[in-house]
C-alpha cells in the first residue's frame, strides 16, 4: 500500500508557488555551508577561466563608455554580481580585472565590484574572508544584500552608499552566473496556438510541512496540469508583448518564462539610468529554435535541498531588445552553458570595444568550451606529459581544481623529471596556490596534494611550508603528520621527524607507516 500523500497546493501559478519559498528558505539557512558542502553545483561559473573572460568583456564595455573621458568624476563604475554564493568568481575576476585595469588607459577609472546576495551569512563570510580582505581594503570591493523579488536599491556594508535610481553616475554592470535558474518563473504550453499556462501541483508525506524543513524539496511531488489562458496574462505590456510573439511564432512546445528575472532587470535598468550591461551564465535556452517542439513537460533539476530550471535567455533577449538594446551571444549552440551579454544604452562610439571582448574570450574559446575541454581531458590526463599538464593548468588561470584532477600523472612525472622541468613545476606550484580561493570544508586537500609534488621532486623544506598550510587549513590529519616526518628525516633533522611520528600514531595508532618510521628512527638505523 503506498504512504498517503497531502495535497499542499494545488494548480497554483509556478512563479507563486510555494517550492520558491522553499527555495529561499534553503538559502538563508544555509548560507556559505551550501557551497561547503557541494549541494549546488558551481565549478564551471567560478573559476578562473570565466573570471577572465568576463573581466575582459567588463574593461572593453567601460572603453566604450568612457570614450575621450572617463567617467563620471568623483564616482567609481559599479558591477554587481546578483546571488554571488560563496564568492569564488567574484575573486577570480577581481583578480583578473585588477591586473588588465591597472595596464589599461582606464587604470584612473574608478571601479567597484558589489557582491550580493539574499543570505546575511554570505555577507558576513565574505567581509571576513581571508582571500577577499585585499580588495575590500582597496576599495575594489563591497557586499550588499539583494532580493531579486523586490528590491529597488543597494546599501554597500562598507562604504555606507547607497546605490538608488538617480544616484548612479555611470553605467551599471551586472553579473547573473547560475542565478536566473533558481528564482521564480512562469511555464506555459503552446498547442495548436492556443497558449495555456503550465500550473502546479505540489504533494507531501506531512499535511503540513514547514517551509524550512529541509527536506521537504526532496520529498515532494510535483506535477503539473495545463490550463488556457485567456486575456493579458501579466497585465504587464512588456511581458505580454514576449507572450503574444511566443504564442504567434513557437508551434506545438512547452517554454519557461522568466518573468521575476524581467522585473528585476527592469528595476536594475531604472539603477542604472538605462544604461547597462548584463553578464549572465547557466544552462538555458537562447535562441527561439531551441524554444520550439519540446514536449517533454516542465522538469526541475533538484539539489540537496534546492532545485533550479533552464533559463529562457531567448525571452531576456526580447526584453532588452524591446528597449532597444543589444544581445550578444555565440553563433554556435552551446554544450553546457550558454554566457549571454545585454546591453542598454548607446556608448558615444557604440559598443565595438564591448563586442570585440565578448568574441575574443568568449565566443571564440570561453566557458563553455573549456567546461566541454576539461571534461575530455579528464578521460586521457593519464596519457599526458608533463608539458602537456603543465600548458593545461597555464590555460586554465592556474585551476585549482584541475590541479587535483591531474594530481596522479603530475606527480608521477614529476618525480623523474629533470631539474629544469621541476623548477618549471615549482612556478606551477605557486601559481595555483595564489589562484586558489578556500571557503573551508572542500574535500581536496590541496595544500598538502601541493607538498606531495614539493617533496617527490626532493625540496623538503617547501614541501614543510604547504603541509603547514594543510594542518592549518584542513585540521590535524595523521598523514600529514606523516609527511612532514618524511620530509624532516630529508632534512636530517630526527628530532622533528620523531614528533611528526608520534604525532601521527597518537591520531591513527594503526598507521603502520609512521610506526616502522619510529621505530627506525629510535633504533638509530
Amino acid at each position: 500500500m503506498e504512504p498517503t500523500r497531502f495535497v499542499l497546493e494545488h494548480n497554483q501559478r509556478l512563479s507563486s508557488s510555494l517550492l520558491w519559498g522553499c527555495q529561499r528558505a534553503f538559502y538563508e539557512r544555509q548560507g556559505i555551508e551550501a557551497w561547503r558542502q557541494g549541494h549546488i553545483p558551481n565549478f564551471i561559473t567560478s573559476n578562473p577561466v570565466i573570471g577572465r573572460a568576463y573581466a575582459q568583456v567588463v574593461l572593453g564595455w567601460m572603453r566604450d563608455w568612457c570614450g575621450a573621458s572617463r567617467g563620471e568624476t568623483g564616482q567609481p563604475f559599479y558591477l554587481i554580481e546578483l546571488g554571488a554564493g560563496a564568492g569564488r568568481f567574484a575573486f577570480h575576476f577581481l583578480e583578473a580585472f585588477r591586473r588588465l585595469h591597472a595596464r589599461s588607459q582606464l587604470r584612473d577609472v574608478a571601479f567597484r565590484y558589489v557582491m550580493t546576495d539574499l543570505s546575511e551569512r554570505n555577507l558576513e563570510f565574505w567581509l571576513s574572508h581571508p582571500p577577499l580582505q585585499p580588495f575590500l581594503e582597496e576599495g575594489l570591493l563591497d557586499v550588499a544584500r539583494f532580493d531579486a523579488e523586490h528590491d529597488e536599491q543597494l546599501v554597500l556594508r562598507r562604504a555606507g552608499t547607497v546605490l538608488a535610481p538617480g544616484t548612479v553616475a555611470n553605467p551599471l554592470a551586472v553579473v547573473a552566473n547560475y542565478f536566473f535558474d533558481s528564482i521564480a518563473q512562469d511555464a506555459f504550453t503552446l498547442r495548436d496556438g492556443v497558449l495555456h499556462e503550465c500550473l502546479v501541483s505540489v504533494s507531501s508525506p506531512r499535511p503540513e510541512p514547514e517551509v524550512e524543513a529541509a527536506d521537504l524539496l526532496a520529498q515532494a511531488t510535483v506535477s503539473f496540469e495545463d490550463h488556457e489562458v485567456r486575456g493579458a496574462y501579466y497585465g504587464d505590456a512588456e511581458l505580454d508583448s514576449i507572450l503574444e510573439d511566443y504564442r504567434e511564432r513557437l508551434g506545438d512546445t512547452t517554454f519557461l518564462f522568466p518573468s521575476t528575472a524581467l522585473r528585476c532587470l527592469r528595476r536594475l535598468q531604472r539603477l542604472s539610468g538605462d544604461r547597462l550591461l548584463l553578464l549572465s551564465a547557466d544552462k538555458g535556452h537562447a535562441s527561439e529554435d531551441e524554444l520550439t517542439d519540446r514536449s517533454s513537460g516542465v522538469s526541475l533539476v533538484r539539489h540537496a535541498g534546492a532545485f533550479s530550471l533552464m533559463v529562457n535567455y531567448d525571452a531576456i533577449g526580447r526584453y532588452f531588445r524591446l528597449r532597444d538594446g543589444y544581445v550578444l551571444r555565440p553563433i554556435h549552440r552551446h554544450v553546457s552553458l550558454h554566457v549571454g551579454a545585454f546591453l542598454l544604452g548607446q556608448p558615444p562610439d557604440g559598443h565595438g570595444e564591448t563586442e570585440l571582448a565578448y568574441e575574443d574570450s568568449i565566443e571564440r574559446s570561453g566557458p563553455d568550451d573549456y567546461s566541454l575541454m576539461l571534461k575530455r581531458m579528464e578521460q586521457h590526463h593519464e596519457e599526458m606529459t608533463l608539458e602537456e599538464l603543465l600548458a593545461i593548468l597555464r590555460w586554465s588561470g592556474w585551476d585549482s581544481g584541475l590541479l587535483i584532477t591531474v594530481f596522479s600523472p603530475l606527480m608521477a612525472h614529476a618525480e623523474e623529471a629533470s631539474e629544469p622541468m621541476r623548477q618549471e613545476v615549482c612556478w606551477a606550484i605557486q601559481q595555483v596556490w595564489e589562484a586558489d580561493y578556500p571557503i573551508g570544508g572542500e574535500q581536496d586537500d590541496l595544500a598538502c596534494h601541493l607538498g606531495m609534488l614539493l617533496y617527490v621532486m626532493e625540496r623538503p623544506e617547501e614541501a614543510l611550508v604547504f603541509f603547514d598550510h594543510s594542518l592549518r587549513r584542513y585540521g590535524e590529519e595523521p598523514a600529514t603528520y606523516y609527511n612532514q616526518g618524511m620530509c624532516h628525516v630529508d632534512l636530517r633533522q630526527d628530532a622533528r621527524a620523531l614528533e611528526c611520528f608520534e604525532r601521527a600514531l597518537a591520531l591513527d595508532a594503526d598507521f603502520s607507516q609512521a610506526r616502522e618510521m619510529l621505530a627506525k628512527l629510535q633504533s638509530g638505523g
